[in-house]
């Protein structure tokens, strides 16, 4: 009995031994890795996963977007080499796309030769830094004062890219200037000569580099002359120097002009042109040993393809000052101190009698100023404390 019983539980063992081996042989092959999506940055290599359990006899194959195939168990099966089939792992079945385009992008099939077919979808996008279009955007732009500017910027990426506008500084040390609203186009409506500059656009996607381009815009507008006097007085022998201040846009014609004939360099006269910035000129004309007939008016002219302007200086003798012959010549005005006898105080002083003589010129007669003429003979008496603060008075008076 017992012989018997021993030989059952073999025959059990062997029967599930089998049974075992025939699910082993039986069991389908299953994809062990989630279903993910995969973002690569174009020019980089995009790695698309794809793992398989018992596997067994079957065969692993790989599809493009159009069904196409690309690999088959491990051999490449189209002629481009950017792509490869990687395996890291025994049930590693990787696909490599190396160089990656934006074309590239779709989706792709993992795939199991089952019956039914088992497929692995993965989707492949391709994100590319953004760039500006040359030919669609604008290039150095020239506008009049006054008128309405488009500057564009076209650029592509994957994601769209923002564009942001910047006026660049004058400086290299400022922070550039963020200028309109982010997009393609920047309008610039009734645009002055202070728009003047240099503008950029930086077109980015969150993917580095970032594009920009330069665009210089150059304002053109009529000539205005700024005379820092219009009356300038001179001796006789002396030289002097007019001075006219050009600014315009372009700046082609200034000149001085006397009795409306261009007044050109000689012994004379020299004329001379210094650069103040981007936009303005300092026209300088010098005179030497003035006589009679260089006074008069000069006028300075300025002219461009947009307009004319012109101002006039006038140039006058200047005349030395007239002094009075009965006083001593001074620059400034003095107080003369005469005492007087009191003849009830037995020849003491009693009072000062305080005299200012005005010797102001007088520049009526030369066109310079109002005749300041003073009252002349100005006369003070005072006694006792008096006499203490008319002299205080006359050490304040010499020392204005």
């Amino acid at each position: 009995m017992e012989l018997h019983k021993e030989q059952g539980n073999l025959i059990i063992f062997m029967m599930y031994l089998a049974a075992h081996f025939h699910s082993a042989q039986t069991l389908e092959p299953n994809f062990d890795v989630p279903i993910v999506n995969v973002t690569a940055i174009a020019g980089k290599t995009a790695i698309l996963p794809c793992s398989v359990q018992a596997l067994g006899g079957h065969k692993v194959a790989w599809l493009d977007p159009r069904e196409k195939i690309l690999t088959l168990e491990e051999r490449r099966v189209i002629s481009d080499d950017r792509i490869s089939l990687e395996r890291p792992y025994t049930n590693d079945w990787n696909l490599f796309i190396r160089d990656v385009k934006p074309s590239d992008s779709g989706k792709y099939m993992c795939q199991i030769n089952t019956h039914p077919v088992k497929i692995k979808n993965i989707v492949l996008y391709v994100h590319e830094a953004a760039s500006i279009i040359d030919e669609l955007s604008s290039f150095d732009t020239t506008a009049r004062e006054g008128d309405t500017v488009q500057l564009i910027c076209n650029a592509t990426g994957i994601p769209p890219p923002t564009v942001t506008w910047y006026r660049r500084p004058s400086s290299t040390k400022e922070a550039k200037e963020v200028v309109g609203l982010n997009g393609e186009v920047l309008v610039i409506y009734n645009i002055s000569r202070y728009c003047d500059d240099i503008y950029e656009c930086v077109a980015f996607n969150d993917i580095s580099p970032a594009a920009s381009r330069e665009i210089r815009v150059v304002v053109e507008f009529a000539p205005e002359i700024f005379l820092p006097t219009k009356r300038m007085g001179q001796y006789q022998g002396k030289e002097t120097i007019l001075e006219c201040r050009v600014t315009a846009n372009p700046q082609v014609y200034s000149t001085w002009k006397r009795n409306g004939v261009e007044i050109t360099n000689n012994y004379k006269y020299r004329v001379e042109v210094y650069e103040e910035d981007k936009n303005t000129i300092t026209i300088s004309l010098r005179i030497r040993q003035i006589d009679k007939d260089d006074y008069g008016p000069y006028t300075c002219k300025a002219s461009n393809s947009l307009g004319t302007d012109m101002e006039e200086m006038l140039l006058y003798e200047y005349l030395p000052p007239k002094t009075d012959p009965a006083t001593t010549t001074t620059d400034r005005t003095f107080e003369q101190q005469q005492p007087r006898q009191n003849q009830q105080n037995n020849g003491g002083v009693d009072s000062i009698s305080i005299h200012r003589i005005d010797t102001q010129p007088d520049y009526h007669n030369q066109g310079l100023y109002p005749s300041q003429q003073g009252n002349g003979g100005h006369t003070f008496y005072a006694s006792g404390l008096v006499i203490l603060l008319a002299l205080l008075s006359i050490v304040f008076d010499t020392c204005r």
